[in-house]
C-alpha cells in the first residue's frame, strides 16, 4: 500500500511572485491539488495563483485559479504534469495581480500525493 503525504504552504502576495515551495519525490503520484481562499486578493484588476515546476511552467501542475473573486476551496483539474517522473520534482507557486498592489488576501495551497 501506499502513504498520502501532502506539500503544502501559505502564499506570498507580490506583483509576480514565484518560489519554490516543495519537492516531490522520485515516483510520486499527485492526488490532488487544492487552493484555499479564506480572504480574497484586493489587487486593482487580477490576482490569481498556479503550481509550477521549477525550471519549467508557472502552470505545470494548475492553471491560473483566480483568487479574487470568490472565497472558498478550489479543486484543481489534473494536466499531464500529474503523471509520476522517474526523479525529483522542485514544485514552484506563483502568485500574478494585475491593476494595482494588494493589500489584503490570503491563500494556500495543498498538494496531496503518494509514492508508488
Amino acid at each position: 500500500g501506499a502513504c498520502v503525504m501532502a506539500l503544502s504552504w501559505d502564499v506570498a502576495r507580490g506583483a509576480t511572485n514565484t518560489v519554490v515551495v516543495g519537492t516531490l519525490p522520485a515516483n510520486a503520484r499527485i492526488i490532488s491539488i487544492h487552493v484555499q481562499v479564506p480572504v480574497v486578493s484586493n489587487a486593482a484588476t487580477t490576482a490569481t495563483v498556479s503550481v509550477g515546476l521549477s525550471g519549467g511552467s508557472a502552470s505545470y501542475f494548475s492553471g491560473a485559479q483566480d483568487v479574487k473573486t470568490a472565497v472558498g476551496n478550489f479543486s484543481q483539474a489534473a494536466t499531464a504534469g500529474w503523471a509520476p517522473s522517474a526523479t525529483k520534482q522542485d514544485i514552484t507557486c506563483t502568485y500574478t495581480e494585475t491593476g494595482g498592489a494588494s493589500s489584503a488576501g490570503t491563500f494556500s495551497v495543498a498538494v496531496s500525493y503518494c509514492v508508488n
